[in-house]
């Protein structure tokens, strides 16, 4: 007869003590991410690259599975893709997880993921104040912009340019 182990619940306390690996803290319970694949990590690439070139002297980049303090009670701990936070909400550079809300976070769909994972992502990212969320989706061709402020999304396919900060336009059909 197997053992019944305790599920560990993770607060916010034991946020400078997480384990290695990759992952999200929901409600205090850990969901595993699975590796992403190369075109998933180009795409981040591009991103950073963008807007590094665009706006590193204004602000940071951070590509990875940033961690994003979303709640602290229940313990909600969410991980971008690509974020930028500008130097005018924090002015050095951010050490371990976010617990200021991003100018931007770009996030890439792979294919293990679902709507409803997607969407309760993007909803935890406005709740906390991020200005603008950028959904890239490979298998669609497809780029959903959400904006703080805004009900409505933008849609956009690869091969129609789009403004992802003030100043920068992105057809991702030319980049990637």
């Amino acid at each position: 007869m197997a053992a019944l182990t305790a599920k560990k619940i993770f607060t916010y306390e034991d946020i400078d003590s997480l384990p290695e690996g990759t992952f999200e803290i929901i409600d205090g319970e850990r969901r595993d991410m699975t590796p992403t694949g190369f075109e998933h990590g180009s795409i981040e690439g591009v991103f950073c690259e963008l807007l590094r070139k665009h706006y590193g002297e204004k602000g940071f980049v951070a590509v990875g599975e940033v961690g994003i303090l979303i709640t602290k009670r229940p313990f909600r701990l969410r991980a971008a893709d690509v974020v930028y936070i500008s130097k005018s909400r924090v002015p050095f550079r951010p050490k371990g997880m976010l617990e200021t809300a991003p100018d931007l976070i770009v996030e890439i769909i792979s294919e293990s993921n679902t709507a409803s994972e997607i969407a309760e992502k993007v909803n935890d990212y406005l709740s906390i104040g991020v200005g603008m969320i950028i959904i890239v989706d490979p298998q669609t061709e497809a780029v959903t912009i959400h904006q703080v402020g805004r009900k409505d999304a933008l849609r956009y396919g690869f091969d129609e340019e789009f403004e992802m900060l003030e100043g920068v336009k992105v057809k991702l059909k030319k980049l990637i």
